[in-house]
């Protein structure tokens, strides 16, 4: 799910609202930055920042990113005995 860093900022309030703020999290962040200075073995891409954001906000069709990472989670579960 990409969102503004604004929007980010105020779910992260909220889960250390429901969760408190010594619950542990995993997250990757990749913002324009990311996609503008992407290195390139012939040198710097020049991206542009709409270009930036169009790649950034295209992440979400990729759902095998969220399936892997929720099997990986099942694996861990299963390696502690929690799953069967």
């Amino acid at each position: 799910m990409t969102r503004t860093l604004a929007e980010l900022r105020k779910a992260v309030e909220n889960l250390i609202q429901q969760q408190g703020e010594n619950a542990p999290v995993a997250a990757w962040i990749y913002t324009k930055e990311d996609v503008m200075d992407y290195p390139d073995p012939d040198g710097e891409v020049d991206v542009t920042e709409e270009v930036a954001s169009k790649v950034i906000n295209s992440l979400d069709q990729y759902d095998h990113i969220y399936t892997e990472i929720f099997d990986i989670i099942d694996d861990e579960l299963r390696q502690m005995n929690v799953l069967n």
